[in-house]
């Protein structure tokens, strides 16, 4: 299904950079799965230069940036800590991270993010996250993340 009407509110970035079309939560699983276009991935795929051996593909950078989109896709719907109620995240570890093969322009891409562990210290809710990307039924991409959220006073973004 498609994002949230209101996950522009809930998003630390504006669309563009969220480089997911749909998701489906699973919270029985502790998982959201999100789907990337990787037709749709703007600048980075476009200044690419295919060299023998090499051709365009799916970037690191946009990974990691899909990783934070899916930890704020979770905790927005699935962990209620929602932006518009003061919550933002950041990135504070990747304790290990594999890409395992080159993802192709054209075929989509399913993005999986699972809830390993949380827990509060003081003020600060600590989220790790197992992450998975396949295409075409074969894995891109594995980690495992840790998120730091804080809650303020603020209620969505100031623009």
């Amino acid at each position: 299904m498609p994002l949230p009407a209101d996950f522009d509110q809930q998003c630390m970035y504006t669309e563009d950079a969220w480089f997911l079309t749909d998701w489906r939560a699973e919270p029985e699983a502790q998982r959201i799965v999100g789907l990337c276009d990787t037709t749709r991935l703007g600048p980075l795929v476009d200044a690419q230069r295919p060299w023998p051996g090499h051709p365009k593909h799916l970037p690191g950078a946009v990974v990691i940036q899909i990783t934070g989109t899916l930890g704020q896709l979770f905790a927005a719907y699935l962990l209620d800590m929602p932006a518009t109620e003061g919550w933002v995240g950041f990135g504070t570890h990747i304790h290990s991270a594999r890409f395992r093969r080159i993802g192709e322009i054209g075929p989509p891409v399913e993005c999986t993010a699972t809830l390993l562990a949380k827990r509060t210290l003081r003020d600060t809710v600590f989220t790790r996250f197992g992450f998975l990307f396949t295409q075409s039924g074969l894995e891109v991409y594995r980690s495992e993340q840790t998120a730091a959220w804080v809650q303020s006073g603020h209620r969505g973004p100031l623009t």
